[in-house]
């Protein structure tokens, strides 16, 4: 029997395949990357599209996914790797569909809310580098060495950065021209322990911003353990509607790295 070919973003780019099939191929990915030579390292530094790619576009997709197959509702995805004014697009059929409950094509769009030194943590934390988190943390413009100086948080400070990071790159996303029947895929990276409340506070004050309506939907997921996710509606009968959920009980493999 021929060994199995190597997965690669060719597997997954312009490609239409059932949605569980692509979550399923995108978890294989992760853990063929992983388990690789120098696998931890490659998914921490991203030194190619490969890892870069899969961490910020084809993870928080397949978590989309996930969050909205279901029976009455089953999806095709088709990802694209170049450069268009999406990053894919979804068909839906089934008894939902049949009832307008859903569109039949979404558009899709994906970006990345994170804050500006995660780089510099990533890089420490392969380096093992004992640090203090993303605030405090800093690079020599000399001796290009990473330095980290304590720092405290005050009790609503880790809530409002994200919120803020989210609301960031909404707005620079709704000052773009996409399809109708758009959705926004916000992959969030969080930094050190953040908690439920944390997580609910955070999406409350983007809901607040008033700034996601361009959107059909503006979906919020991060991928650590906590597995937090949100939606919020663009649509203004569901506008004030945000789902709120701590954890996506639906199988996934965990990617943690």
């Amino acid at each position: 029997m021929p060994p199995k070919k190597p997965l690669e973003l060719s597997t997954f780019d312009g490609r239409l395949m059932d949605g569980l099939t692509f979550c399923r191929k995108v978890c294989a990915f992760f853990e063929q990357i992983k388990t690789g030579p120098d696998g931890t390292a490659r998914l921490r530094l991203r030194p190619s599209k490969n890892e870069k790619r899969l961490i910020e576009e084809l993870i928080p997709l397949a978590r989309y996914v996930q969050a909205r197959y279901r029976e009455g509702r089953r999806i095709k995805v088709r990802w694209f790797a170049g450069s268009q004014s999406y990053d894919g697009w979804l068909l839906s059929a089934g008894a939902i569909v049949d009832k307008d409950l859903v569109p039949r094509k979404v558009f899709v769009e994906i970006t990345t809310a994170v804050h500006q030194n995660d780089h510099l943590l990533r890089q420490a934390l392969q380096e093992q580098r004992s640090v203090f988190g993303v605030k405090g943390i800093s690079r020599d413009n000399k001796t290009r060495a990473i330095a980290s100086e304590p720092y405290v948080f005050t009790p609503a400070e880790r809530a409002a950065d994200l919120a803020a990071q989210i609301i960031v790159r909404i707005e620079d996303k709704s000052a773009k021209g996409y399809p109708p029947n758009t959705v926004l895929i916000v992959y969030c990276v969080l930094h050190g322990v953040t908690l439920e409340d944390e997580w609910n506070d955070a999406v409350a004050r983007v809901e607040q911003a008033q700034v996601h309506h361009a959107f059909l939907e503006v979906f919020l997921v991060e991928t650590s353990i906590s597995a937090f996710s949100a939606t919020l509606y663009g649509h203004p009968e569901r506008a004030s509607v945000a789902r709120l959920r701590k954890r996506d009980r639906r199988p996934s493999c965990p990617f943690n790295y």
